[in-house]
C-alpha cells in the first residue's frame, strides 16, 4: 500500500556508461560508420533529374530510386513493410537484439552524443563528480561545449532527416540564403529537437519504456538464438582475485559499469539487454590481466549456458527464410513487371446530365476522362491514340509530357463516324512512350 506521498515509478537513475573498448567496439564502430555515411549521404543522391530518396508529402509521391510510388501503390510500402519484420523476427531468433547494438538508430546516435560527453567531461567517474559538484564556472563552460556540440549534431541531424521530406538541395539553398520558408524552418526544428532529447537525455529510457521491440524479442527468442550472456558456471562462486574458493568472475562490476542500459549481465537474460557486446569486451580485458580464457561473458545461447548443444537451423529460423525468399521474391517480379505509366480511362456526363451529344453535322460525340501517372524516375512523352472505334479525337491533348513521378488528368472529345449503330461499343484508348512500348485501358463509347 502507498504511503502519502510516494510514486508508484521509481525516479529515473542516470546511467554513466564508462568507456570500453576492444574487438566487438571496433566493428560497432566500423559498422555506425558506414550507416552514418548512408544516412547521410543518401538525401544527396540524384536519380537522374531527381532526388534519389524523397517522400514529397504535399505532392502524395514517394521517390525510391527507379520507383515513383503514389497512394494507390501502398501495396509496395506494405510489402516493405512485412519483410522488414520477417526479416528483424528471422535476425531475433538467430542472434536475439544484435540489430539492437549493433544497427539501430538509436544505439548508434546515443553513442554518438556519449562520446561528445566523454570528450568534454571525461570518462564515468569524472563525470559522475562533475554533475555532484556544485555549479561553478568549469563546470558551466564543459557543459555548455558539450550542448553547443550537441545542438550542432542535432541540427545536421535534422537537416538530414528534413531532406528526406524537403528537396536537400532546395533546403540547403534556403539554409545557405537565410530564406527559409516558415514551413521547412519548422520540420527542421522538430527534428532537431527531437534528436536533442532522444540522444542527449531520454537515451535508454527509448528503448526501455517506447520501443516496442524490446516487448516483442521476448516472443521471439527461444533456448537456441544467440545472445550475450554470463556463463555462472564458470564465474560463480564471485570473488575477489585472491579469495578462495571463487569462480572466474572477479567481481569487478566492470560489465556494469560500461553497460548503456545500467544492467548487470550476471542477472541472466533481461528484457533490457539490447546486446551491444560492451559487457564483452570488458570482461575480456580483465580475463587478460588476470590470465584467465576469454568467453566468461559471450556469444552464447541458454542452451549452451546450461551445457546442451545448440541448433541454429530448427523449424522456426526455416520458417523465417522461406518467408523472407518468397516475400523477396514477390517484391523483385512486382518491381520489375511494374507498367511505367498508370493509365486508365472513363466516359464522363456531358453538361446537361447526358452520356452523348449530336454536333452540329449530326454526328455522335462523347466525352472522356483520361488519368495519366508517370512511374519512371526519367520524364515521359505519351502519345494517344485510339483503337478498335470508327471515330476521330476531336477534343483535348494527344500528346503529353510528365515529369517523373507526375499525374496529369485530360479530357478528350471522341465523334463516331456517321452509321455507327445504336448502344454501346467497347474500344481501346493507347497510350505509345518514346521506346515504343504501349499500354491500352478499356472504354466503351455510348450512342443514343
Amino acid at each position: 500500500m502507498l504511503l502519502p506521498g510516494q510514486s508508484v515509478t521509481a525516479a529515473r537513475r542516470k546511467i554513466y556508461p564508462r568507456n570500453s573498448p576492444g574487438r566487438f567496439r571496433s566493428l560497432r564502430n566500423l559498422i555506425s560508420l558506414l550507416l552514418q555515411a548512408g544516412l547521410f549521404l543518401l538525401p544527396w543522391l540524384n536519380w537522374g533529374s531527381r532526388q534519389a530518396v524523397l517522400a514529397d508529402l504535399p505532392g502524395r509521391k514517394l521517390f525510391l530510386f527507379g520507383l515513383v510510388l503514389h497512394p494507390q501503390d501502398n501495396y509496395f510500402l506494405l510489402l516493405l513493410t512485412v519483410i522488414a519484420v520477417v526479416l528483424i523476427s528471422a535476425v531475433s531468433a538467430l542472434a536475439g537484439r544484435v540489430w539492437c547494438g549493433f544497427a539501430c538508430p538509436q544505439t548508434i546516435f546515443t553513442q554518438a552524443f556519449i562520446a561528445v560527453e566523454r570528450f568534454f567531461e571525461g570518462d564515468r567517474a569524472a563525470r559522475m563528480r562533475l554533475d555532484r559538484s556544485p555549479w561553478n564556472w568549469p563546470k558551466l563552460r564543459l557543459k555548455g561545449l558539450k550542448w553547443a556540440t550537441w545542438t550542432l549534431m542535432g541540427g545536421w541531424l535534422g537537416v538530414t532527416f528534413s531532406g528526406y521530406f524537403i528537396p536537400m538541395r532546395q533546403l540547403a539553398s534556403q539554409l545557405l540564403t537565410g530564406h527559409v520558408s516558415l514551413g521547412t524552418g519548422l520540420v527542421v526544428a522538430f527534428f532537431t529537437g527531437i534528436a536533442l532529447f532522444d540522444f542527449g537525455y531520454f537515451r535508454e529510457q527509448f528503448c526501455q519504456h517506447v520501443c516496442p521491440y524490446a516487448r516483442l524479442q521476448g516472443a521471439m527468442l527461444d533456448a537456441d538464438s544467440i545472445i550475450v550472456g554470463y556463463d555462472s558456471r564458470r564465474g560463480e562462486p564471485r570473488g575477489k582475485l585472491k579469495a578462495s574458493p571463487r569462480g572466474a568472475c572477479v567481481d569487478c562490476s566492470m560489465c556494469v559499469q560500461v553497460c548503456p542500459m545500467g544492467i548487470d549481465i550476471r542477472e541472466g537474460l533481461q528484457a533490457e539487454c539490447i546486446g551491444c557486446t560492451a559487457c564483452i569486451d570488458a570482461c575480456d580485458d580483465i580475463m587478460d590481466k588476470v590470465k584467465q580464457p576469454h568467453g566468461l561473458i559471450r556469444f552464447t545461447s541458454l542452451n549452451e549456458l546450461e551445457g546442451r548443444p545448440t541448433q541454429v537451423a530448427r523449424p522456426r529460423t526455416l520458417i523465417y527464410l522461406a518467408a523472407l525468399v518468397l516475400l523477396s521474391a514477390l517484391f523483385v517480379y512486382l518491381v520489375t513487371h511494374r507498367p511505367a505509366l498508370a493509365f486508365d480511362c472513363e466516359r464522363v456526363v456531358q453538361p446537361g446530365g447526358q452520356l452523348a451529344a449530336l454536333t452540329a453535322d449530326g454526328r455522335v460525340s462523347n466525352i472522356f476522362k483520361v488519368h495519366l501517372a508517370n512511374q519512371l524516375a526519367e520524364p515521359a512523352v505519351v502519345r494517344l491514340e485510339l483503337c478498335n472505334l470508327p471515330a476521330e479525337l476531336l477534343g483535348g491533348r494527344t500528346e503529353l509530357s510528365l515529369e517523373p513521378g507526375e499525374i496529369s488528368e485530360v479530357q478528350l472529345l471522341l465523334v463516331a463516324e456517321r452509321g455507327l449503330s445504336r448502344g454501346i461499343h467497347p474500344f481501346q484508348l493507347r497510350a505509345r512512350l518514346e521506346d515504343g512500348s504501349t499500354l491500352t485501358s478499356q472504354a466503351t463509347f455510348f450512342v443514343p
